[in-house]
Protein backbone atom coordinates (compact mmCIF):
# COMPACT_ATOMS: atom_id res chain seq x y z
CA UNK A 1 0.00 0.00 0.00
CA UNK A 2 1.11 3.49 -0.93
CA UNK A 3 0.08 7.31 -0.20
CA UNK A 4 -0.18 9.59 -2.77
CA UNK A 5 -0.32 13.31 -1.98
CA UNK A 6 -1.12 15.43 -5.19
CA UNK A 7 -1.66 19.52 -5.20
CA UNK A 8 -4.59 20.01 -7.40
CA UNK A 9 -3.36 23.56 -7.85
CA UNK A 10 0.75 22.61 -9.60
CA UNK A 11 0.13 18.93 -9.93
CA UNK A 12 2.90 18.39 -7.59
CA UNK A 13 3.68 14.84 -6.14
CA UNK A 14 4.47 12.57 -3.38
CA UNK A 15 4.70 8.94 -2.83
CA UNK A 16 4.94 7.71 0.94
CA UNK A 17 6.16 3.91 0.34
CA UNK A 18 6.81 1.56 2.88
CA UNK A 19 10.72 0.89 2.65
CA UNK A 20 10.77 -1.25 5.89
CA UNK A 21 9.05 -4.07 7.70
CA UNK A 22 5.84 -3.44 9.22
CA UNK A 23 4.65 -1.40 6.23
CA UNK A 24 6.28 1.74 7.71
CA UNK A 25 6.49 5.09 5.70
CA UNK A 26 8.82 7.86 6.07
CA UNK A 27 6.59 10.90 6.26
CA UNK A 28 9.84 12.85 5.63
CA UNK A 29 10.01 12.13 2.70
CA UNK A 30 7.17 14.91 1.89
CA UNK A 31 9.17 17.34 3.06
CA UNK A 32 10.72 17.82 -0.62
CA UNK A 33 7.77 20.05 -1.99
CA UNK A 34 5.21 19.61 0.68
CA UNK A 35 5.04 20.26 4.62
CA UNK A 36 3.68 18.90 7.86
CA UNK A 37 2.57 22.44 8.91
CA UNK A 38 0.27 21.92 11.62
CA UNK A 39 -0.83 18.71 13.80
CA UNK A 40 -3.14 19.01 16.87
CA UNK A 41 -3.24 16.40 19.39
CA UNK A 42 -5.48 15.92 21.98
CA UNK A 43 -3.80 14.58 25.10
CA UNK A 44 -5.56 12.72 27.54
CA UNK A 45 -4.37 12.36 30.95
CA UNK A 46 -5.10 12.34 34.46
CA UNK A 47 -2.67 14.37 37.07
CA UNK A 48 -2.41 11.48 39.76
CA UNK A 49 -1.27 9.07 37.09
CA UNK A 50 0.87 10.66 35.25
CA UNK A 51 2.54 7.47 33.83
CA UNK A 52 -0.24 6.92 31.70
CA UNK A 53 -0.49 9.84 28.76
CA UNK A 54 -2.58 9.20 25.49
CA UNK A 55 -2.47 11.11 22.69
CA UNK A 56 -4.93 11.32 19.76
CA UNK A 57 -4.05 13.55 15.98
CA UNK A 58 -6.70 15.83 15.74
CA UNK A 59 -5.76 17.32 12.89
CA UNK A 60 -2.46 17.31 10.46
CA UNK A 61 -1.89 19.37 7.91
CA UNK A 62 0.14 19.35 4.36
CA UNK A 63 0.96 22.41 2.75
CA UNK A 64 2.51 22.43 -0.77
CA UNK A 65 5.80 24.82 -1.13
CA UNK A 66 5.09 25.48 -4.75
CA UNK A 67 1.55 27.34 -4.52
CA UNK A 68 0.68 27.60 -0.78
CA UNK A 69 -2.52 25.10 -1.51
CA UNK A 70 -2.95 22.97 1.76
CA UNK A 71 -5.44 19.81 2.78
CA UNK A 72 -6.27 19.39 6.66
CA UNK A 73 -6.36 15.66 7.45
CA UNK A 74 -9.09 15.49 10.38
CA UNK A 75 -11.71 12.96 12.11
CA UNK A 76 -9.95 10.28 13.00
CA UNK A 77 -11.58 7.34 14.16
CA UNK A 78 -11.16 6.74 17.70
CA UNK A 79 -10.60 2.81 16.75
CA UNK A 80 -7.22 3.48 15.67
CA UNK A 81 -6.03 4.30 18.96
CA UNK A 82 -7.05 0.97 20.55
Amino acid sequence: MKVQVICEDCNKLVELVPLTRGQHADIGKIEGDFRIQEIELDMDYNVDEIDEVTAEVKELRIDCNSCGNYIVLNEFPTHVYR
